[in-house]
């Protein structure tokens, strides 16, 4: 029997490292954590690339970038691990890719889901949890942390533009999309989330 495939979304410092950490905790053992872009030798290194503050590249270009990294990610870690049973919990996944260079970069949210459609195969997600936070709260986070990555650089109207394609994903898709207020305490969250988990292997 196949693995549940369960993906953490959200707009930068909404809280997504801290929730995994606290699922970490309560999930079965034995459920593989990954993350994108990364979770190969080869993602990770796109992952450094994409993400370099000093480094400036084309939309079009980040967006295959980000598709070469899933690629390699789903290949050689996502569907094998989910094909002998293993459940996977990935820290964002193809709908971030949606958001950000969908929309916040203007791309198309169709156009970067038709580049990502040889990438992802057939590892589509079972469950999605997307953490929804104001702007106000993000950029008061933000001013905690140190140096913005090339990503959190890209100003508030790309950030907008990526948070409304988020909620209009979850208003498209509410039976996978499950959507979260990321001001609650992760191990508040991480206990509900565990349950819904819980509901959905019953139901499997």
């Amino acid at each position: 029997m196949r693995g549940a495939f369960v993906t953490i979304e959200g707009l930068d410092f909404s809280g997504k490292s801290t929730l995994v950490r606290h699922l970490k905790e309560l999930l079965p053992e034995g459920t593989y954590f990954t993350r994108e872009p990364g979770g190969t030798v080869a993602a990770e290194r796109i992952r450094e690339l994409v993400l370099d503050p000093e480094v400036e590249m084309d939309s079009l270009t980040e967006a295959y970038l980000y598709a070469a990294a899933r690629a390699d990610h789903v290949r050689r870690v996502i569907l094998p691990r989910l094909e002998a049973g293993e459940s996977v919990v990935c820290e964002r996944y193809l709908d971030s890719s949606l958001a950000y260079q969908g929309a916040g970069r203007d791309l198309g949210v169709e156009e970067v889901r038709s580049l990502n459609a040889f990438a992802v195969r057939r590892a589509g997600p079972d469950r999605t949890f997307y953490l929804k936070l104001d702007a106000a709260e993000r950029e008061r986070r933000a001013g905690k942390r140190g140096e913005p990555d090339r990503l959190e650089r890209a100003g508030r109207d790309f950030m907008a533009r990526a948070e409304a394609a988020f909620d209009r994903l979850a208003g498209l898709e509410p039976e996978r999309i499950t959507v979260l207020d990321a001001t609650l305490p992760p191990d508040d969250l991480a206990a509900r989330i565990a349950a819904c988990l819980g509901n959905h292997r019953k139901e499997r």
